[in-house]
């Protein structure tokens, strides 16, 4: 038995190389903005721990392929947008597959995703079957729905509106101040004078 999965193993590995020889050509954009949108999606794969550099490469490049699709019919968009558009897609069409017992919103379900296949193990164990919604080993899926189950109370997903800092009267003091130096060159060079003198004079003490 332990035969078998590892020829198994070996020739998933082999499927898994073969796959990533994807054809990529894009009709629209630039190098320049494809490199960037390449770059890009890089740090997202990366931001969920996928440290397999073929599966990365291979997921990357599919995501260029239909974000190249995608921005052929609307170039008003960048490639960038495009390609993260189409990872997010990805990901909660493979996340829908495996929480579809759990009845969460999209955001939720983005959430939960992360963090069940992080406490899963899922980077080290699994990183093969990232967003391959077509072949779900069963034991991955229990352990990422188990994960999100026993992790606490529900999730609870909070919007924050930035608001601006309030800092009272040191807000107004250093506005006037910055006004004054603004108004008055003399003025503001001699601050700056001041200022270096300051640092001289305490690295001298220093090493004086």
């Amino acid at each position: 038995m332990k035969g078998f999965l590892r020829i198994l193993t070996t020739a998933q590995n082999r499927a898994f190389m073969e796959a990533v020889n994807i054809q990529f050509a894009p009709a629209t954009g630039t190098e320049e903005e494809w490199n960037e949108a390449y770059a890009r999606l890089a740090d997202y794969f990366r931001s969920y721990q996928l440290h397999n550099r073929i599966r990365r490469t291979q997921l990357i490049l599919e995501t260029l392929r239909r974000a190249a699709d995608e921005h052929r019919k609307d170039p008003t968009r960048t490639p960038t947008a495009h390609s993260i558009e189409q990872a997010r897609l990805m990901m909660r069409e493979w996340l829908a597959a495996i929480y579809s017992d759990l009845n969460l919103n999209e955001a939720q379900l983005e959430a939960a995703g992360r963090l069940g296949f992080h406490l899963s193990g899922g980077p080290a164990r699994w990183p093969n079957f990232f967003l391959d919604k077509e072949n779900l080993p069963r034991d991955m899926m229990e352990a990422m729905r188990s994960a999100v189950r026993t992790s606490g109370p529900g999730m609870q997903v909070s919007k924050m509106t930035p608001r601006d800092m309030d800092l009272g009267i040191v807000s107004e003091v250093a506005e006037d101040t910055f006004d004054r130096l603004g108004r008055h060159p003399i003025l503001r060079y001699s601050v700056l004078i001041t200022i270096v003198g300051s640092v001289l004079g305490y690295l001298y003490s220093l090493f004086g």
